[in-house]
C-alpha cells in the first residue's frame, strides 16, 4: 500500500516538474515571496509550481511593396500632390486629445454628469455627417 501511494506521489511531483518551463513560488524563511522559474534557493520552501504555456512567436510583418513608378523624363517633377488632413479627423482627434486632457487634470473632481458631457461632446464632434 505504501509502494503504491510513493509511486503515485512520485509520477505527480515527475508530471508537476516535467519538461517545459515552470513558475515557481518561493517563501524564504524570513517570509520573503518571490516568483522565479528557476528551483528555489536552498532554505526557501516552495509554495506552488505551475507549468507556463509559452506564447507563439510574433507573425512576421510583411515588407511594404515597392512603389513602382512610370517612366521619368528630365526636368519633369512627377511628385504626388501632398496628401490634405481630412478637417473632420482633425476635430475628432483634437476634442478626444481635449477630452484627455481635462480628465487628466481633474480626474477627481469630475461627477458622472460631467463625464457624460465630455463623452457627448467628442461623439459629437467625431459623428459623421450624413
Amino acid at each position: 500500500m505504501s509502494r503504491t501511494l510513493l509511486l503515485v506521489a512520485a509520477l505527480t511531483l515527475a508530471g508537476a516538474t516535467g519538461p517545459g518551463p515552470h513558475l515557481r513560488k518561493c517563501v524564504s524563511p524570513a517570509g520573503a515571496v518571490s516568483y522565479q522559474d528557476q528551483p528555489c534557493a536552498p532554505g526557501a520552501d516552495e509554495a506552488w509550481v505551475q507549468p507556463v504555456k509559452a506564447l507563439p512567436p510574433p507573425a512576421p510583418v510583411a515588407a511594404p511593396a515597392p512603389a513602382v513608378a512610370g517612366p521619368v523624363r528630365a526636368g519633369s517633377r512627377a511628385q504626388a500632390p501632398p496628401a490634405r488632413p481630412d478637417p473632420r479627423r482633425a476635430r475628432c482627434d483634437r476634442a478626444r486629445r481635449d477630452a484627455d486632457e481635462l480628465r487628466d487634470r481633474q480626474w477627481n473632481r469630475l461627477g458622472f454628469k460631467e463625464r457624460s458631457e465630455l463623452d457627448a461632446r467628442v461623439a459629437r464632434a467625431c459623428a459623421r455627417d450624413g
